[in-house]
């Protein structure tokens, strides 16, 4: 059984779910999903920029979960950010996914007209339509100034965490303010050099665990929600088997040095990622 978590808003959410990210062919994202949602996942996340909502909708509309006890997560995009904008793509989302509301929704990128965009998802959330609301690969500054300006504190952001990218000063922020942290990439992209690491291999060995669900525990009991993604069903089962032990102090100290502060994916804060995502939002949803 996967714990929750509380949101701020009082919302609980799974602290473990399965990510949709790169699963763009249709039966490939709609028999992973059906197959996640029979293991015991319940937390589904995918976006607006992922092209599979109407996959992981098909899905939604075929299991035999009720809705209740699903908890489903989309993104909007870039193009779609703005005034009136985003309201109309998330009922374009709530369309494709075949839903009448969405458990949470989360600003993809923090560019452009992310004020209008956010101010969108607040009316949504009064409508009904959304339950909660956040923000994806905001750093503490850009949660501090959304959060100053709009009537509704994010509930999560979801930003890249793992063994070498762990967040500390984001984390003890979010923590103060009540903002979730929710991991992707926690397995680092299945790094090679992560999985292989002396002390994450040594503490595997101890508790009969694979390096992989070492890494994705020491993350939860960090307070992170994670959303690890596979399509091949023996590692979407091990991904679950994380819930039957816990991590020392002692451990937790060990695998906490390990952090390298290193980007896996482009920094999305320096002057060359802010050109690249401007260059998305001319360019639109399909380029």
């Amino acid at each position: 059984m996967i714990p929750t978590i509380q949101l701020n808003n009082g919302q609980k959410m799974p602290q473990e779910g399965f990510g949709t990210f790169q699963i763009t062919d249709f039966e490939t994202c709609k028999n992973a999903v059906l197959k996640a949602l029979d293991m015991g996942y319940r937390l589904i996340d995918t976006a607006q920029v992922y092209k599979n909502e109407q996959a992981v909708g098909a899905a939604l509309k075929l299991t035999s979960v009720p809705r209740s006890e699903i908890f489903v997560t989309t993104k909007v995009w870039l193009p779609f950010f703005g005034d009136d904008v985003t309201e109309k793509s998330v009922e374009d989302s709530l369309q494709r996914l075949g839903l009448d509301y969405l458990d949470l929704v989360l600003l993809h990128e923090p560019y452009g007209d992310y004020y209008g965009a956010y101010r969108d998802l607040e009316k949504l959330v009064v409508a009904g339509k959304i339950r909660s609301i956040g923000v994806s690969n905001f750093d503490a500054g850009q949660l501090m100034d959304l959060t100053h300006q709009m009537q509704i504190t994010p509930a999560v952001n979801q930003v890249e965490l793992n063994l070498y990218q762990q967040q500390d000063d984001l984390r003890k922020y979010q923590t103060e303010k009540q903002i979730i942290i929710e991991a992707w990439a926690p397995l680092g992209e299945v790094n090679g050099s992560i999985l292989q690491e002396p002390s994450v291999v040594q503490i595997a060995e101890k508790y009969h665990k694979t390096t992989a669900q070492i890494l994705l525990h020491y993350l939860v009991q960090l307070g992170a929600v994670i959303i690890p993604k596979s399509v091949q069903e023996s590692h979407m089962r091990d991904n679950l088997d994380i819930w039957n032990f816990d991590l020392s102090l002692s451990e937790m100290q060990q695998l906490a040095i390990l952090n390298k502060n290193k980007w896996l994916s482009p920094n999305r804060h320096t002057l060359g990622s802010t050109k690249h995502y401007m260059d998305l939002i001319d360019e639109g949803l399909d380029n």
